[in-house]
């Protein structure tokens, strides 16, 4: 099969025909045919941190972008970048922000590894997930720290670090994200708004009366009553058989601690760094 050079002059000029139309079809469908975008959200993504925690509910910082778009978040959304990205987001918004609201992860279980009473030897997967579906784990009271870490491998701040088998939440890292919370089976982590510089909880979810309390668990709380009646402020009290804090009136003196006989109520987390607190919107 011969080719001339006629053909191969064809050729080329076919394509780059074709290749000029083409080019002219993407020009007009971008010109006329183009969804425009609010410019907003490129400027929503440059002022968040791009961690893609998942804290502010959506997926990721391009998500929670697009919903601040579209008027269905609020600026105080994005836990990590704190009052600072919240302002800027708000000046966009056209919102305020309104005062603060510290927020923090507080687990309610004191027994560690020293303290701790098992039932037998656990030689499965190394994950309170697992551990729990085996016969509820290996421990003797059932809603206790199993130990293993599944909390501090699901915070993305590094926030929780294990110390003798017990979850200890740093403050300064934490941003009340609820990762930790949803990775415990025991389901003894929870978020508290706090207001003290220096805060204590109740280190007990046991429910059961004082009695059974105590034949699994030395610090656990026993319902004594003890923390209510020393409360200057009424800031404790026993409810099914496990004294609560009211965060809202506790100043934090320290008394409970101090009248609780099983030593489970202790001070929590360190001080609170006025840059990981968390805001709630005005609008």
């Amino acid at each position: 099969m011969n080719i001339s050079i006629g053909d191969i002059v064809i050729a080329f000029l076919t394509l780059g025909v074709l290749g000029t139309g083409f080019a002219v079809l993407l020009w007009v469908s971008y010109r006329f045919l183009a969804v425009k975008g609010d410019p907003r959200l490129e400027l929503f993504m440059a002022i968040l941190p791009g961690a893609n925690c998942g804290a502010c509910g959506c997926a990721g910082c391009l998500g929670y972008a697009e919903s601040l778009v579209e008027g269905g978040a609020a600026p105080t959304g994005c836990l990590p970048g704190g009052p600072t990205v919240a302002a800027r987001l708000a000046a966009l918004l056209g919102v305020e922000v309104g005062a603060p609201v510290i927020r923090k992860a507080v687990v309610h279980c004191g027994a560690d590894d020293s303290v701790r009473q098992r039932r037998g030897q656990y030689t499965g997967i190394r994950s309170c997930a697992a551990a729990n579906l085996h016969l509820g784990g290996n421990i003797l009271c059932r809603y206790g720290c199993l130990g293993y870490g599944d909390c501090s491998r699901a915070c993305p701040f590094d926030a929780i670090e294990m110390v003798d088998g017990l979850p200890a939440i740093r403050f300064d890292k934490c941003v009340a994200c609820g990762k930790c919370v949803a990775a415990c089976p025991r389901h003894i982590t929870s978020l508290e708004v706090l207001k003290n510089d220096t805060n204590y909880a109740v280190r007990c979810s046991n429910p059961e009366v004082g009695r059974a309390v105590r034949r699994v668990c030395s610090v656990g709380c026993i319902a004594c009553g003890r923390c209510e009646r020393a409360c200057p402020v009424d800031a404790i009290h026993v409810v099914d058989n496990v004294a609560r804090f009211d965060y809202e009136k506790c100043t934090a003196v320290g008394a409970c601690a101090k009248a609780c006989p099983t030593k489970c109520i202790t001070v929590i987390g360190g001080r609170i760094p006025e840059m990981t607190v968390r805001l709630e919107a005005v609008v």
